[in-house]
């Protein structure tokens, strides 16, 4: 448990330098801390770029977070700055939008990416929620699956919003209380959803009950491929 994310934050900053010095570009904060929508079990979800990421420096990295109080909590993505500008960019515009800086700055990544990228985004986010329902529906049966298949579900309404709007709306509740027109009525079905499964994916009438777990399942279906059959080549 996290008493503070901004002493935290704050705290594993200095190490990262004394450990790395200039051997550091980059420390930002990705997932639900960065959204503002983090409890007292979210993961710690750091972006840490290096100016290389070879072993040696990567055995640096894993003593300092064996050090850290919040040890449990630590995820994240870590890269060397070389392949991070490598990095397929449909990827990588992910991170961007997604990543709040605390030392240093990702804008040298704005201009590497198109449109296409930003549709090819929004395709790979349908088509990885299509696969994942498909196989759910068909072997898992799990309800607390099929929640996480609405949450990644969400992402791609929000990457679709950006695409079409021109805005990156960064939280959940951002895009559900967005104007009425802004998000279309299926993309609002699906960010509906998914609040409802966060809440009581657990509850037995939805567990236990095919019908709820088939109805529910065939909506995410039904959207994804919509999805890909519009933003397919």
């Amino acid at each position: 448990m996290i008493p503070d994310i901004h002493t935290w934050t704050a705290d594993f900053e200095k190490e990262l330098q004394k450990c790395f010095g200039s051997r550091l570009w980059f420390f930002g904060l990705q997932g639900s801390y960065a959204r503002g929508e983090a409890n007292t079990t979210s993961d710690i979800d750091a972006v840490v770029i290096l100016n290389t990421a070879d072993s040696a420096t990567l055995e640096d990295y894993r003593r300092l977070l064996d050090k850290n109080p919040c040890r449990e909590l630590l995820c994240g993505f870590v890269a060397g700055r070389k392949e991070l500008f490598c990095w397929e960019k449909a990827d990588l515009l992910q991170l961007y939008l997604d990543t709040v800086p605390v030392y240093g700055s990702l804008e040298e990544l704005k201009n590497l990416f198109s449109r296409d990228d930003i549709r090819r985004s929004v395709l790979t986010g349908a088509c990885n929620v299509y696969h994942g329902c498909l196989h759910n529906f068909l072997h898992g049966r799990n309800t607390g699956m099929l929640a996480g298949l609405y949450k990644q579900a969400c992402f791609t309404v929000r990457m679709k919003h950006y695409l079409e709007n021109g805005e990156y709306i960064p939280s959940m509740a951002g895009l559900e209380t967005a104007p009425a027109g802004a998000i279309s009525s299926g993309d609002r079905k699906i960010l509906e959803t998914r609040r409802l499964l966060a809440t009581r994916h657990s509850v037995p009438e939805i567990q236990n009950n095919e019908l709820s777990f088939d109805a529910f399942s065939n909506l995410l279906r039904e959207w994804a491929e919509e999805t890909i059959n519009t933003y397919g080549p």
